[in-house]
């Protein structure tokens, strides 16, 4: 028997700077030595559609969504079942079943046994909903698979499982809606100590959700010397010594949610925690003074948005040298309360703007208040080619505090921002889809 994974990409071209599928780490680890497997990346790779396989199982992503159903449409028209997890099937099961033979909802972890012992006894279902027994997350990685495939050189390696926020337009906390999963800190220290000397990237959604914990395991991590990055709330720079914890145990870029800074947008999206902050650049410049890259992102299309805040956003990203920005159009992701909001309001351009045939990379796809959709889409494209110029990469690179503040910091710096910036001028514009060529 053999199983084909299969990671879709939202768009036909190839990414530089794909990171490693952790869930296919996860699967390989839950299959018995005796079943074959193989994985295709779209987004570094083609599929070999000649490949011979038994069953094929899919990661989904919303955005990848409609390259996703084109593949399974090819492999099913060719007699081979398709099963389909992660977060777009377990938010939109019912249309994921109209191109799938099972669809798993929630984790991997409960479901692939159950899953492969029905598919090999010619018994799959429809749908598996099994959820995890407690808080206690317990998973393995076989990163055997990945083994010969041109991922940006970042080690993965994930803590724990949601959010202790709620944020409007994110669908974490409908995913994990029973709370966070957390892995034993000792085996995330040990899996750690067995990863080759690259960077490693902490996939976790927000790694500061308790303080005692958090400062646990950045003790464990310390003598480690590893060097790593984070998604971080700003609200842990709020205390200086555990910002310089972080850099002490290793910690060379942390990605923040800045998203707005109207205090009303903040309490729509339902962070108004953000004004209880000092001043963002405050907050930016306690991880700066102790050497640590700021990843910023931005969100364009709440209600208080004016034409205004574009350059704004762009002004404030370049004076406090980010190593990397997003300047992203707000998209009403499905399980959403902004997208329930949006939906009972009108105010979607189309109900299912992501497999819209109209849709392509960076257009509006809802009714902002106070811009038109096109003023949107322009404006949030216009900021992005501005602070990917090369007058802004150099201006930022400037910065003997974090962005030049060490060789390793400035090699990534360089390599992130050219990458960058290729990317965002390769993929505006462009249509999805087109995976069954």
């Amino acid at each position: 028997m053999k199983i084909t994974f299969i990671r879709p990409n939202m768009l036909k071209s190839k990414s530089k700077i794909a990171f490693q599928p952790l869930v296919f780490s996860i699967l390989k680890a839950l299959t018995p030595k005796n079943i074959e497997i193989n994985m295709f990346d779209q987004r570094i790779e083609d599929i070999i559609w000649e490949d011979k396989t038994d069953l094929i199982a899919m990661t989904v992503e919303t955005f990848a969504s409609k390259n996703a159903y084109e593949i399974a449409d090819r492999y099913r028209n060719m007699g081979i079942p398709v099963v389909m997890g992660g977060y777009h099937p377990t938010l939109e099961p019912d249309e994921c079943l109209e191109h799938a033979d099972a669809v798993v909802i929630g984790d991997a972890e409960p479901n692939w046994p159950q899953l492969l012992d029905d598919f090999q006894k010619g018994k799959l279902k429809k749908i598996y909903n099994n959820s995890h027994s407690s808080s206690l997350l317990v998973t393995n990685h076989d990163r055997a698979i990945f083994e010969n495939k041109k991922y940006f050189p970042v080690n993965l390696i994930q803590w724990g499982r949601g959010c202790p926020y709620n944020c409007d337009f994110c669908s974490i906390k409908t995913f994990y809606s029973k709370g966070q999963l957390m892995r034993k800190m000792e085996d995330v220290i040990a899996e750690l100590k067995s990863l080759d000397d690259k960077p490693v990237f902490i996939v976790d959604d927000n790694l500061y959700h308790n303080k005692t914990m958090f400062v646990e395991f950045l003790s464990k991590l310390k003598p480690l010397k590893k060097k790593w990055a984070c998604q971080i709330s700003l609200t842990v720079a709020q205390d200086k010594n555990l910002v310089k914890l972080m850099k002490e145990s290793g910690c060379f870029i942390a990605l923040v949610g800045i998203e707005s800074f109207n205090k009303k947008n903040l309490k729509l999206m339902n962070k108004s925690w953000n004004n209880a902050l000092q001043d963002y650049k405050s907050s930016i410049k306690i991880f700066r003074d102790n050497g640590i890259m700021i990843y910023g992102t931005f969100i364009f299309g709440y209600d208080y948005d004016d034409i205004s805040v574009f350059d704004k956003a762009v002004k404030f990203a370049i004076d406090n040298k980010f190593y990397i920005s997003n300047f992203n159009p707000l998209y009403p992701m499905p399980g959403t309360q902004l997208y329930k909001r949006m939906k009972e309001s009108s105010r979607l351009v189309s109900e299912k703007w992501w497999i819209d045939p109209d849709f392509y990379y960076g257009k509006s796809m809802f009714k902002p208040m106070l811009l038109t959709t096109g003023e949107l889409e322009k404006h949030c494209y216009k900021a992005k080619r501005k602070f990917n110029s090369y007058y802004s990469i150099f201006r930022r690179m400037i910065d003997l505090k974090s962005n030049a503040g060490s060789i390793r910091n400035f090699i990534f710096y360089i390599i992130s921002n050219f990458s960058n910036r290729r990317e965002i001028l390769k993929k505006q514009g462009v249509s999805f889809g087109n995976s069954g060529d």
